[in-house]
């Protein structure tokens, strides 16, 4: 179990359409405030007295955090250096491409949303399918 105290990032862009959805203004992708990787480094070192000793970490979580992959490998890589652990909480209703994989093995730890497990409840809760969920959970099941 991981305790502590976390810095959360919930990143803007969502395309699923989750009848439940508690963060709907997170939906929009070309909205909300673009900040540089650098600038959310300097502010989560601000907090590492009190993250790290507590045994905590950065979690990023959204909207769907994995529509930003390219700015989070830049992010986690930067955190492994400090020594941060990371924390994302995602569908995984994505395809595993080099980058996806790329972040998977950057991050200390998933928490996975599978929305439904029978295929058809799933795309009519959110729009989708949910063979991209299951795919993402076995693969992480098989490298971890």
């Amino acid at each position: 179990m991981v305790l502590g105290i976390r810095y959360v990032i919930f990143l803007q862009g969502c395309h699923l359409r989750c009848k439940y959805c508690q963060n709907r203004d997170t939906w929009p992708e070309n909205s909300g405030q673009v900040i540089p990787i650098s600038n959310v480094i300097n502010t989560i070192l601000k907090y590492q007295n009190y993250i790290k000793p507590s045994g905590g970490g950065v979690t990023v979580s959204g909207g769907e955090p994995l529509l930003q992959t390219k700015a989070l490998i830049s992010l986690f890589e930067k955190l492994r250096e400090y020594n941060i652990h990371t924390a994302i909480d995602t569908s995984g209703m994505f395809s595993l491409t080099d980058n996806v994989k790329n972040l998977i093995d950057l991050t200390d730890l998933f928490l996975l949303d599978i929305k439904h497990i029978v295929p058809s409840k799933s795309k009519e809760l959110v729009g989708f399918s949910n063979e991209l969920e299951i795919e993402f959970a076995k693969y992480l099941s098989d490298i971890r």
